[in-house]
């Protein structure tokens, strides 16, 4: 969208990310089980993560573009790693994300691009 981007601290901190289609799968996986009831990390867990440095090399390799950056002081309390543990979900469910965080980054900039408007 050719806006500026701040990035507080270095950008090398990391989150789990997560395809809203591995999100619908996970619902629809536990109203398909026999399991009666349960709380369920969701997430990309620790084989799905992306820092904020890698995000914007997806969304460069990907656009052709490259945001115009400036780095900021860290804030308060932020985590320089967030990782969901999603365990429990494998072990009674046997749900784990399928996507992978550049396939989704990609799916991601092609639903923008045509939603455009939207943005405006």
């Amino acid at each position: 969208m050719n806006r500026p981007i701040t990035i507080y601290g270095d950008g090398k901190q990391v989150r789990d990310v997560l395809f809203v289609k591995d999100l619908i799968r996970i619902y629809d996986t536990f109203l398909n089980s026999k399991v009666p009831y349960g709380v369920f990390n969701t997430g990309g867990g620790n084989k799905k993560t992306l820092s904020l440095l890698e995000l914007l090399d997806i969304l460069e390799a990907t656009t052709g573009k490259r945001s115009q950056l400036s780095f900021a002081e860290w804030r308060p309390s932020d985590q320089k790693v967030y990782i969901s543990n999603i365990s429990k979900a494998k072990r009674k469910l046997g749900w784990e994300p399928e996507i992978e965080p550049r396939e989704g980054v990609i799916k991601l900039v092609e639903w923008i691009k045509k939603n455009k408007k939207i943005f405006s």
